[in-house]
């Protein structure tokens, strides 16, 4: 296309080349070019809005109405894009009047690349405007007035103009376009492509457009999703609990029926944590232990697989629910099983708390929830169906369960994994079920966390030669310390000879504190090295429990040598008058917790065994985890949770503060 001629369509100039000749034969080379972005000189004189020129275009040269640039837009598009009524019905009138060119039909229903017809593309522009919303009016009312049925095709996106008109909010072009479809008897929705209109207007909360729906078009409220979902199970699944309360009223049967899956809305509300629409919809039931869906499975089922707590919480709050406690589904899992099974630590504490609920439970294969969580943990490449059938563990464990939505990261998901294993062991190992242990009895080994299989000999020596002088170092450091005491003359002074700061009942007590201390490291690090004399004279695995021995001994050791220097510092900075020496105390006491603590841990560890140990740490995570997490779940203002948090932070600090003063 010559930029001239670009030019002239452009400013709507039909005084100019090719314009004024237009009715020459030898003209159609020239019309037939396309601009770089594919654009016909009709598609530029439609996207101005010069009348004149488009009129002038589309009557010699028919066959641009319908061609398209390479968007897949025709001269239409641009006009509706550009907001220009009158150009388009010029260009429908004429589509409509020249014969052997595309009929009107046609041209409406024409899409581009992104599946959209012009009236989407009016209808697209309906929000953003703010100023042309009449023009944009009366061009969607325009083009549903010339076809009825072009309000029934889908563009990519899956939408409808009639969903179109939903989201826009704009009730004279809603009103319009449903008084001009046809009645149910001609076959309108069967017609009706994508998401049902209801539920649009549901999706977005518009309680106004689902009235006026219900007023001109009731039948549209009989349109299913692809998953066989009702307007009220739409609306319960997305907690719209406005939309429920409206649509019980219009049909209260809606909450009897069930979608594709075989869940009544009540489970949706229920999967999706939604309480004050599994209120309502309780409400409609008197007996809530015969909505089951297909499965077997009770609203509790559903609550407890999905991880609701709340939702878990407000069930067992409700009367008549003491058969839903303890239910089984087909597969003989209750509510306890799924929420073992899927990793929901809060769910998994509710239903421990409720006195009606009975953990020890089999199942079909005869598995309490705590032996199906411990074997699909031992289990490696295990397979989880999404027809909540079975867990294939190696062979030996067949468990049901389902495709698990998780959203969070991978650490939180081991986290909350963890979590849960913790709360069923302790109650089972500890607590309620002690005396039912029915599988797994001898197995305390965590895949994560498994023993390491005996040590080979070589590797064995090399680690009793390390610890050894390891030992050997701390009894020489044990000796020398005893040789040169910090404060060790008669009348109490230090060996600088300068007077002490405080009292000398006090300075004995540290000189005595200090010798005690390095006596015991003395005699720790010996045996310790006693011991690893033995461990090479005898097999490997009574040689590798008397390394872990050994080990546990040093380690004791280094923390009374760390006693012993505390001490003899204090009797060296008696004499220094300095208020960050306070701040040295505070950061040396911290250290001495540190070292204690970690003592404990390994001798715990060798003591009950390393999973019994992770799992007690995780059970005291989740003991703190809890109560922050009601607590948060139940403030919706956010600057009160970092309020919150902070005030927590500082809680534990001054309490470490405290202990290492109390120290």
């Amino acid at each position: 296309m010559e930029p001239s001629h670009f030019e002239a369509a452009l400013e709507g100039d039909v005084n100019k080349f090719p314009f004024c000749d237009i009715g020459r034969e030898d003209l159609s080379e020239i019309f037939n070019k396309v601009s770089p972005s594919g654009n016909s000189l009709l598609h530029v004189a439609s996207s101005s809005g010069h009348q004149d020129m488009t009129q002038l275009i589309a009557r010699n040269f028919p066959f641009l109405i319908a061609k398209k640039n390479s968007e897949g837009n025709t001269a239409l598009h641009l006009a509706v894009r550009a907001q220009k009524l009158n150009t388009v019905r010029i260009l429908v009138d004429l589509a409509q009047q020249i014969p052997n060119t595309t009929s009107a039909d046609t041209l409406l229903t024409m899409k581009n690349d992104e599946g959209s017809t012009a009236l989407h593309e009016a209808l697209l522009a309906v929000p953003a405007s703010k100023k042309n919303v009449n023009i944009l009016v009366d061009l969607a009312c325009y083009l549903v007035l010339k076809d009825p049925n072009v309000t029934c095709h889908q563009n990519n996106a899956g939408k409808t103009p009639l969903c179109m008109a939903i989201e826009s909010g704009n009730k004279d072009i809603l009103d319009y376009i449903l008084n001009a479809l046809p009645d149910q008897g001609n076959g309108l929705v069967q017609r009706l492509e994508g998401k049902p209109p209801v539920h649009v207007a549901i999706e977005h909360r518009k309680l106004d457009m689902l009235r006026r729906i219900k007023e001109q078009k009731e039948e549209l409220l009989l349109l299913l999703d692809e998953e066989g979902n009702t307007p009220l199970h739409f609306a319960a699944d997305i907690g719209y609990i406005e939309g429920v309360r409206y649509l019980i009223e219009i049909k209260s049967n809606w909450a009897f029926e069930r979608n594709n899956k075989g869940f009544y809305p009540l489970h949706l509300a229920c999967e999706n944590g939604h309480v004050q629409v599994t209120k309502e919809l309780f409400r409609r039931w008197p007996d809530p232990t015969e909505l089951l869906c297909d499965k077997g499975q009770s609203i509790l089922h559903v609550a407890a697989k999905s991880g609701k707590d709340n939702v878990v919480r407000c069930i067992l709050k409700e009367k008549g629910t003491d058969k839903l406690v303890n239910k089984m589904d087909k597969n003989g899992n209750t509510p306890f099983h799924l929420a073992a099974l899927h990793c929901h630590s809060m769910v998994l504490f509710t239903l421990l708390c409720d006195k009606r609920s009975k953990a020890d439970l089999v199942n079909c294969q005869g598995l309490t929830a705590y032996d199906i969580f411990k074997s699909n943990i031992l289990t490696k490449d295990q397979q989880i169906d999404g027809n909540d059938r079975n867990i294939k563990s190696s062979g030996i464990v067949e468990e049901n369960s389902v495709d698990v939505g998780l959203k969070t990261s991978k650490k939180l998901k081991k986290f909350q994994m963890m979590m849960t294993y913790s709360r069923l062991y302790i109650s089972h190992e500890f607590f309620r079920y002690g005396q039912t242990k029915r599988h797994h009895q001898n197995s305390t080994t965590m895949s994560q966390f498994k023993i390491k299989p005996p040590t080979p000999k070589q590797e064995l020596n090399n680690t009793i030669n390390y610890l050894f002088v390891v030992a050997a170092l701390v009894v020489g450091t044990a000796f020398a310390g005893a040789l040169q005491i910090p404060s060790d003359n008669a009348d109490g002074t230090d060996n600088a000879g300068t007077a002490p700061a405080s009292s000398a009942s006090y300075r004995d007590f540290i000189n005595k504190s200090y010798l005690i201390n390095d006596v015991i490291t003395m005699n720790l690090s010996i045996t310790a090295a006693f011991t690893l004399f033995l461990a090479l004279l005898l097999d490997t695995n009574l040689a590798t429990k008397l390394v872990s021995i050994s080990f546990l001994l040093l380690e004791l050791a280094l923390i009374f040598m760390g006693s012993a220097f505390y001490d003899a510092v204090t009797l060296r900075m008696q004499n220094i008058d300095d208020a960050r020496f306070l701040f040295f105390e505070m950061a040396i006491g911290i250290f001495q917790l540190i070292q204690i603590v970690l003592v404990v841990i390994s001798i715990l560890a060798f003591a009950m065994g390393r999973e019994a140990l992770v799992l007690i740490i995780y059970f005291v995570l989740f003991c703190l985890y809890f109560p922050l997490y009601r607590l948060c779940s139940m403030i919706s203002f956010n600057p009160l949770k970092a309020a919150i948090k902070s005030l927590l932070y500082a809680s534990f600090f001054l309490l470490l503060i405290g202990v290492v003063f109390w120290a």
